[in-house]
């Protein structure tokens, strides 16, 4: 608004305070105005009132206008002083009583009265009395800029900031010049979500607005451009663009804010925070939370919006403790009971990501005991269907369905897989064009032992959204367990190129880097104690092959070497044997053939080994060997110059990952001109599952016949049989992502029966731990105890066995 006028005598002196206080040195002329007080002139009080007005002294204004003669007739500007003194002093009656007065009295001023009316009423709390006040005087006085930013005003009071700014647009193009316009132009392009308007009109006037007003335009226009650097882009090539673009703008403006020191201190803090949403959305995660730390370490208060974006960076770099903390903080405000029972976050989406981003930080630190709390306020708050009025079918809610995505996910991640395939399944009836459900349900698929319906599920997605991250990472994966070796290398170089920051497409990238890499792997044993002539004492074996980097995809050549010794009645015994060979991989197929330098007492002897496996679906395999002087011939016939040709033969039948079965059939004719048969019969069946404990049912069924007799150097009954059941337990020590260490023990307990010894129990118990390491490398031992008869005679062994694999 203008200056008021002053009405003052013709005295010099006095007429010099006056045009003193005009300039903003009021201090003078009050002092004055105050000694006189009542003993002066009515035109000297009135000055007094404007000066005291100009100083922003309310009661100072209203303490003189009070004490005013009753029916004298005020100026406009004074009555005006007074109704804004009113107003400050919030005496909304008073206040409005002196301006509808006004706009009797004064016809010629009807455009400031009618504008502090509409302002005043705003203030009052009735802006509907204010909208219909200010459109009405608008409409009359269409060409007071005064009006139309009183009308803005009352708009925004009620959040209708494009109103507002039409108004304000209008008062701009009758005051161009004027300050005061210019300045509720740019807030209300401001308030309208227009801050990068707003700072280039702001531009346009240098000197106009102070440095302290650029610089929050700057930081709003900023802010609006890192809000959009977070959405989704027209096209992935551009996914960046803005997150770079706003970074740049970033770092141009902390370089010229810290320059300034203390006077841009709290401008240089705000563009910090926000900067960390665009470190974010540029997905520079480690950044995210250097700079995070950095300020919390400086005192500042990081607000929840900006919490969130710091907690998936703290996921996303491997931190799930800190994200955990965080997420759980910034819950405790979303999730604040504001007295009624209505959480006062309205925005569900960001309240659901930061509950799913909980539950994912909870999954990796392994707390699943919290999970189903947070999985039931996740689904208790979203309902199947969104309430849209005039709607003759209620639309369904895309974040109902998020949340049971997440609630299968979770049971697939606490080992619960029958309940996670029911719920995906169950979903996927119901929403049968959802990629995300496909998606979702190929992972169980996968997790359950069974790539090929994994397989088909990811094909029926492809079909929706040929290029689709998730689909395509999910099918790099299946494509590994099926040794789709070309496949698996296309969808990982696409991924890894077009998403270099997803974390599954670095997964990808990085279980195809460990599938390319060469490999050791080392087995062993060592007997403790044994009273048993079968199997001797101090017995020792070790078998280490090293296997090439794939040749073509599908080929690896090998090489290793192995040594045996155990101590008999008859004496020592010794076994050391070279190998080289082959190896094929293709979908469905193994096979591997190698040749090997065998001795054993009596000179190298020459042998082969032919082995393959097939698939027949994901349930079936069939698979055997065929070897010649077998490495499975027992030491002790080796030490009297008898090897053995060997034939295995083997059906396989996986109903999953909790329930297999093996049928085995092992012809083998000794050089001693001995034949054995074998049968044997192994079960698993899952009895039990918790995310870090397993118990599985064991069944073992072994029999044999020999056509030779018993009188041989090694154990040989003319035919026997074993039934073994056991129980094993295994147990997760600790779980850090790819690395994996546990514990298992083996009891088992049954009979055994040797045609012409009759029969008695068999014991065996085993203890042991197992290590897995970066995908790369696994190491296991365990202890092993037996108690069973032989020829009649019971026998006790204690053993040590071990193994190693190793990618590098």
């Amino acid at each position: 608004m203008p200056p008021f006028p002053v009405f003052a005598d013709s005295e010099d002196d006095y007429d010099n305070l006056i045009r003193r206080a005009r300039a903003g040195d009021t201090a003078p002329a009050l002092h004055l105005l105050r000694q006189m007080g009542t003993t002066a002139s009515l035109q000297k009080r009135f000055d007094h009132i404007l000066i005291a007005s100009w100083d922003n002294r309310p009661a100072e204004v209203l303490d003189v206008y009070q004490r005013l003669p009753k029916q004298v007739a005020l100026p406009a500007a004074v009555q005006i002083a007074a109704a804004r003194a009113w107003r400050d002093q919030k005496r909304w009656t008073q206040s409005l009583a002196i301006w509808r007065a006004g706009l009797h009295q004064h016809p010629e001023q009807q455009a400031t009265f009618a504008a502090g009316l509409i302002m005043t009423l705003n203030d009052a709390g009735q802006s509907d009395d204010a909208i219909n006040n200010g459109q009405y005087w608008v409409k009359r006085l269409p060409q007071s800029s005064d009006l139309r930013l009183a009308l803005a005003y009352a708009y925004n009071l009620q959040n209708r900031p494009f109103d507002a700014l039409y108004q304000a647009d209008k008062a701009l193009q009758l005051a161009q010049q004027a300050p005061w316009v210019q300045s509720e132009y740019v807030r209300s392009l401001q308030r309208a979500g227009l801050p990068e308007q707003a700072l280039e009109h702001a531009r346009k006037y240098p000197g106009r607005f102070t440095a302290a007003q650029m610089r929050a335009l700057e930081g709003d226009a900023a802010a609006v451009q890192t809000r959009l650097a977070a959405m989704p882009s027209r096209s992935e090539s551009e996914r960046f663009v803005i997150a770079d673009r706003v970074l740049a703008r970033y770092d141009q403006l902390m370089k010229a804010w810290q320059r300034l020191g203390g006077e841009a201190a709290a401008d240089l803090r705000r563009i910090r925070v926000d900067r960390l949403s665009a470190l974010h959305a540029r997905v520079r995660m480690q950044e995210v939370v250097d700079e995070y730390e950095k300020l919390h370490a400086e005192g500042v208060q990081i607000p929840v919006w900006a919490l969130s974006n710091v907690a998936s960076a703290y996921l996303y770099i491997r931190k799930p403790e800190q994200a955990r903390d965080l997420y759980r903080a910034v819950l405790a405000v979303l999730e604040a009971d504001n007295g009624n029972g209505q959480v006062e976050h309205e925005d569900s989406l960001f309240l659901l990501e930061n509950r799913t981003g909980l539950y994912y930080a909870l999954t990796e630190t392994e707390e699943f005991e919290q999970i189903p709390p947070l999985l039931a306020r996740m689904e208790s708050s979203q309902a199947p269907s969104l309430v849209v009025s005039g709607a003759a079918r209620p639309p369904s809610n895309p974040l109902y369905l998020d949340t049971r995505i997440v609630a299968a996910q979770a049971s697939l991640y606490a080992d619960d897989t029958p309940d996670a395939q029911q719920k995906m399944e169950s979903m996927l009836q119901n929403a049968p064009n959802n990629t995300a459900l496909y998606t979702g349900l190929a992972g169980v698929y996968q997790a359950r032992l069974q790539p090929r319906k994994a397989e088909r599920q990811l094909k029926l997605a492809e079909t929706l959204e040929p290029t689709n991250l998730a689909v395509e990472t999910e099918q790099g994966f299946v494509a590994l367990d099926l040794q789709e070796w070309r496949q698996a290398e296309e969808l990982s170089q696409d991924t890894i190129h077009r998403y270099p920051e997803n974390l599954q497409a670095r997964r990808l990238a990085r279980l195809w880097a460990v599938q390319n890499m060469a490999e050791l792997r080392i087995s062993g044993w060592r007997g403790l104690a044994s009273d048993s002539p079968v199997s001797g004492s101090g017995g020792f074996g070790i078998d280490a092959v090293l296997y090439s980097s794939p040749l073509d995809y599908n080929w690896r050549v090998f090489g290793g070497v192995g040594y045996a010794e155990g101590k008999y009645e008859e004496g020592h015994g010794y076994y050391n044997w070279q190998r080289a060979g082959v190896e094929w991989r293709s979908r469905d197929w193994w096979v591997e053939g190698e040749v090997s330098s065998n001795r054993y007492g009596y000179g190298a002897k020459p042998g082969l080994r032919l082995s393959t496996s097939y698939d027949l679906d994901d349930y079936w395999q069939i698979g055997g060997e065929v070897a010649q002087r077998s490495r499975e011939t027992p030491l002790r016939a080796l030490r009297s110059n008898i090897y053995s040709n060997a034939v295995d033969s083997y059906v396989r039948w996986r109903a999953n990952e909790r329930r297999e079965w093996r049928l085995g059939f092992s012809p083998t004719h000794f050089s001693d001109d001995n034949n054995r048969w074998s049968l044997n019969l192994d079960g698993n069946e899952r009895v039990y599952t918790k995310p870090h404990l397993k118990l599985d049912l064991l069944f073992g069924a072994y029999t044999q016949y020999n056509s030779g007799n018993e009188d041989r150097p090694y154990f040989n009954p003319k035919s026997d049989l074993m039934l073994l059941p056991g129980l094993r337990a295994t147990h997760i020590l600790n779980r850090r992502y790819e690395n994996v260490w546990e514990q298992f023990a083996t009891l088992s307990a049954g009979a055994y029966n040797q045609q012409g010894e009759g029969s008695d129990g068999v014991l065996g118990l085993s203890y042991g731990q197992r290590y897995r390491h970066n995908d790369v490398l696994e190491i296991g031992a365990s202890l092993n105890a037996l108690s069973r008869p032989y020829d009649g005679e019971r026998e006790n062994e204690l053993s040590l066995s071990f193994d190693l694999n190793y990618r590098f």
